[in-house]
């Protein structure tokens, strides 16, 4: 049985990558669907709305480029949907904040789709970037996040079915919008996710009822939202279910998800409030796992190397599992912690460079002269791992009958302790 102590020192963070398993696209491959659509005559899109969306991702595309040279070639960048979202919202609002590469003449072809739109569209009460938007969040989304199996989480949820005398719940983050999660853990009700009646209610123990608190094994954070969040026109925030009155439902935010890391509405909740739960779990936390996330949204950033580094004792870790973060060789790797490749720390440099050049880049942040770019390579540890095989040998038991977690974490204070 895991230790409590232990237990309680954990954290869970999942960006897009955690979820591939599932058959839910990856950002990258759903900004190339949305390229398909774009070139798809029976598209859901109108015409307008298609060769905006080829505008924006000539645009896209161009940016990458230009960060890749930036780069020196140390590693290459992808466009995503958040990017897309991103430039979409600013192209937009660029009355009062003009975006690049879109300068010059490229603001007259955004002028003449604005009003081949128009004409196009004479009775939607949407924009151009609006309808764009919904049809995206609406149509695309539930598309490119449909779920086909869960069974990568089975050894998550055998390891709670053997060991019922933990109380200490597993505490989640994540960026994602999709229901895997919910889906795998729907007929043992071991997962709470801020919701009591289909309406949220948050994580106040105060607020809950205590037997359906203590039902659930995994507290999820979805600092994001999800694609079955409703906001009511009253204001609440509830679960889309079939009782659920369309016209009560605040048709401008269905669903009630954070689509693009550029632009961030943690000033309203219920996301103000899961991001002060994360700033509270890190400082409360030791070991942060951090599974299938690229590190590009520099708010996440902030909080997490602000932690590592704030900490007096320099003892806080960021265990990082993700296949291909940066193009390392066979030989940077070595046998630690009971995985095969782990990153030797010499080459954690590496990784401190590419965060920093994250942080200091003014395309995924208005102001990156105050993001934090002070990061230890003592604190990181990089395993080359898909998520799924690394959940799996996590939460399995050893020859010796111990789970490797418990290993882990044993191992990782064994090097701290003998730091001193």
């Amino acid at each position: 049985m895991v230790c409590m102590k232990e237990f309680e020192e954990i954290l869970f963070f999942s960006g897009a990558g955690f979820s591939k398993p599932t058959g839910c696209k990856m950002s990258k491959e759903m900004l190339k669907d949305l390229e398909n659509r774009s070139n798809d005559g029976n598209s859901i899109f109108t015409l307008t709305e298609r060769k905006t969306i080829k505008f924006i991702l000539s645009c896209l595309n161009y940016h990458a480029h230009w960060r890749t040279l930036e780069a020196d070639g140390r590693y290459s960048y992808e466009p995503n949907i958040e990017e897309f979202a991103m430039l979409l919202r600013r192209i937009q609002i660029r009355e009062n904040l003009l975006p690049y590469p879109v300068t010059g003449n490229w603001s007259d072809k955004i002028m003449q789709l604005e009003q081949e739109f128009r004409s196009e569209s004479k009775n939607s009460d949407l924009n151009l970037y609006d309808s764009i938007e919904t049809k995206i969040k609406t149509i695309c989304y539930p598309d490119w996040l449909n779920v086909n199996s869960t069974d990568f989480l089975k050894p998550i949820s055998d390891f709670f079915k053997s060991n019922p005398g933990i109380t200490t719940k597993l505490d989640l983050f994540t960026l994602n919008n999709d229901l895997v999660l919910e889906k795998h853990f729907k007929d043992d009700n071991s997962i709470y996710t801020g919701f009591v009646s289909q309406k949220w209610v948050g994580f106040d123990k105060t607020m809950i009822d205590e037997d359906t608190y203590n039902a659930g094994r995994i507290n999820y954070y979805k600092l994001h939202g999800s694609i079955d969040w409703l906001r009511m026109n009253d204001g609440t925030v509830r679960k889309n279910n079939q009782n659920i009155d369309e016209a009560e439902v605040d048709a401008k935010t269905n669903p009630f998800l954070i689509f693009g890391h550029g632009t961030k509405l943690f000033t309203i909740d219920p996301f103000f409030s899961l991001l002060k739960l994360f700033h509270e779990k890190l400082h409360e936390k030791r070991y942060f796992f951090v599974i299938g996330y690229s590190f590009f949204d520099p708010h996440i950033n902030n909080l997490f190397f602000n932690e590592l580094m704030s900490n007096s004792d320099q003892d806080k870790k960021m265990i990082i599992v993700n296949p291909s973060l940066l193009n390392f060789k066979d030989s940077d790797f070595e046998e630690k912690y009971g995985f095969d490749k782990v990153l030797k720390k010499e080459y954690a440099i590496q990784l401190v460079n590419l965060f920093r050049d994250i942080q200091r880049n003014n395309f995924y942040s208005d102001m990156p002269e105050f993001n934090m770019t002070q990061i230890s390579t003592e604190s990181l540890v990089y395993i080359q791992s898909y998520g799924e095989d690394f959940i799996k040998k996590l939460f399995s038991k050893s020859n010796e009958g111990q789970y490797h977690l418990t290993l882990m974490i044993e191992k990782l204070k064994n090097e701290q302790d003998k730091k001193f």
